[in-house]
Order: C-alpha cells, then sequence, then structure tokens
C-alpha cells in the first residue's frame, strides 16, 4: 500500500486491490455505517467486463446487513439458498445458490461500524493465512474509520464538526437540505460569571437536548464555540421546519441545573431550505446565519 490513503474511499480501494490477490472470489464490498444506516462505498466483480452485468448495491447490501446481525466473528456460509438466514434474501433468489463469507468491521471501542464481505459462485474455503489476513484487514479499515470519525467530531460534544460539513457539500449530496442555525443567547456571560469548564458543561446538556429534539437521520453539527447547526434531509416544508425550530426554543428555554446552579438561556435560530435561491449546502448555511442574526436583533427591539 504505497500510495497515500486520503479518504475511505481510498483505503477501501487499497483494501480491495490487496484483498482480491488473497480471495479469489466473484465478488468483494466494503461497506460503512452512518447515520443513515449501511451504504457500500466500494465493490469488485471479477466478471463485471466479461459482460455480465453488475448487481445492485441494494441487493449486495443486503449481504452487509446480514453479516452485521450475527453475533459471530466471521460468518461463512457456503450455500445461501440452503441457509434460512439468506434463502429469502433478493439477491439469493435473484443469483440462486452462492457462498458468502462477511466480517464485520469495528471500532477500538469495539463498535460495528462497516463490513467486509465477499461473494463466490463455489465455496468459500479460508486457509488461517487468508482468515488472518481478512481479520487484519478489517482491523485496519476499523482504524482508519476511527481516525476519520475522530477528524470530522467534535471532541467535548460528539457532535459532527464543522470538517464534516465540509465533506458533505464536497461530495455534492443530491439530498435535499434544510438548514437550521442556532445560536446560544449570551453564552459569554455564563463563561465570565462561572468559568469555561462550567460552560462545557452548559454546551454538553444543550448537545443532549438537541439530540432528543432532532431526528436520528438529522445531521447535527457544532459548528462554533456556542453555535450549532442541524441539517434536516427532505424536510422542506416551512410547517414542519417551524415547528423543530419552535421546539428547540422551547427545549433551550427551560433552566439547566449545573454543579448545584440553575441557568437560564435562550437561542436565536435562522433557517434555509432548497426553497429559496442556495444551490449548495455552504450557501444554506451562510443564509440559515444571516437569518438567526437578523432575528436576534429583532428580538433585542422587542
Amino acid at each position: 500500500m504505497s500510495s497515500t490513503i486520503r479518504s475511505l474511499e481510498d483505503a477501501a480501494d487499497h483494501i480491495i486491490d490487496t484483498l482480491k490477490h488473497f480471495l479469489q472470489v466473484d465478488t468483494l464490498l466494503i461497506a460503512t455505517i452512518d447515520h443513515n444506516g449501511s451504504r457500500i462505498i466500494r465493490a469488485l466483480n471479477r466478471h463485471e467486463n466479461e459482460g455480465t452485468n453488475s448487481l445492485p448495491l441494494h441487493l449486495l447490501q443486503s449481504c452487509c446487513n446480514l453479516v452485521l446481525e450475527q453475533d459471530c466473528s466471521i460468518l461463512n456460509i457456503t450455500n445461501t439458498l440452503d441457509d434460512p438466514r439468506t434463502a429469502s434474501l433478493p439477491i439469493t433468489q435473484q443469483l440462486g445458490t452462492q457462498a458468502l463469507v462477511g466480517i464485520a468491521v469495528r471500532t477500538a471501542d469495539q463498535t460495528a461500524v462497516g463490513t467486509l464481505c465477499a461473494i463466490n459462485k463455489e465455496p468459500i474455503h479460508l486457509d488461517e493465512r487468508q482468515l488472518g489476513f481478512l481479520h487484519s484487514m478489517a482491523a485496519f479499515f476499523g482504524y482508519i474509520l476511527d481516525l476519520e470519525n475522530a477528524s470530522v467530531t467534535d471532541s467535548l460534544t460528539g457532535l459532527y464538526n464543522r470538517r464534516y460539513l465540509s465533506h458533505l457539500d464536497h461530495a455534492g449530496s443530491d439530498k435535499q437540505f434544510s438548514v437550521m442555525f442556532i445560536d446560544i443567547d449570551d453564552f459569554k456571560e455564563v463563561n465570565d460569571s462561572f468559568g469555561h469548564d462550567f460552560g462545557d458543561l452548559l454546551l454538553l446538556q444543550i448537545s443532549k437536548r438537541l439530540k432528543q429534539d432532532v431526528r436520528k437521520t438529522d445531521i447535527l453539527v457544532r459548528y462554533g464555540g456556542d453555535e450549532f447547526v442541524i441539517c434536516f434531509q427532505h424536510l422542506v416544508d416551512n410547517q414542519d421546519i417551524d415547528f423543530v425550530a419552535s421546539k428547540i426554543k422551547k427545549s433551550i428555554d427551560e433552566p439547566f441545573t449545573i454543579n448545584g446552579h440553575i441557568i437560564h438561556i435562550s437561542a436565536s435560530i435562522g433557517i434555509s431550505s432548497t426553497h429559496g435561491t442556495a444551490s449548495s449546502l455552504k450557501e444554506l448555511i451562510s443564509n440559515a446565519d444571516l437569518a438567526m442574526y437578523d432575528n436576534k436583533q429583532n428580538e433585542k427591539k422587542l
């Protein structure tokens, strides 16, 4: 692996390129898990250049999901048509008898974050060297995912950070987003009165409440010191967005208890969606930031 690894996709390319020499199988898959569930980021079909149509990813993904459901170090099914775990899967119905080998990719805390899978027409027999190498590749990819998660996660709150937003923007996601920009009012006064450690505890409690107020598929980001951004996928109805904004404001208005102190704070919120003129996630965030600032100024006048 002499080339520089710049992304998860690069790492997956290296792993598949290496595995194909150790495992003589028809298909190799690498999938990751995020807030939307599992997704295949790289797949190799040895027969694709021989006129064989490549399988739809959603069919292949069912194999990856099955690996995640199993409580074993490695899944090895010699006949998918005869095994009750795979017999009814759409991919089995389409391909008929296949062999499947899969291993979960885990991070340092043993959280499942992905899978490596191999599919072959004939049974897959792994010797000790191949089995050990498969485990090593899974451990290596888990290490890469640990590093990637650390780079896009805020160290205090565990929420996504601005780097993750840049990743989404550069990826050119085809999802429709509505963006909410949240600024905690007078947070500096809390830090000045009680200290930064106290302020960090308050941010943790704010983050916890925000998590409770949004869906698992929504992307919650600590944008700056006391600023948060929420990206709502496919939530572009103004009434729905206004309802969530009202819910969040009420949640933040509820008193916080920290080290015996009762703290009252409020939040200013701005919203932008794809109904407007913004054509990128970056522009949506900028527009929501401007809307938040206008709302903050208007509230001060009241």
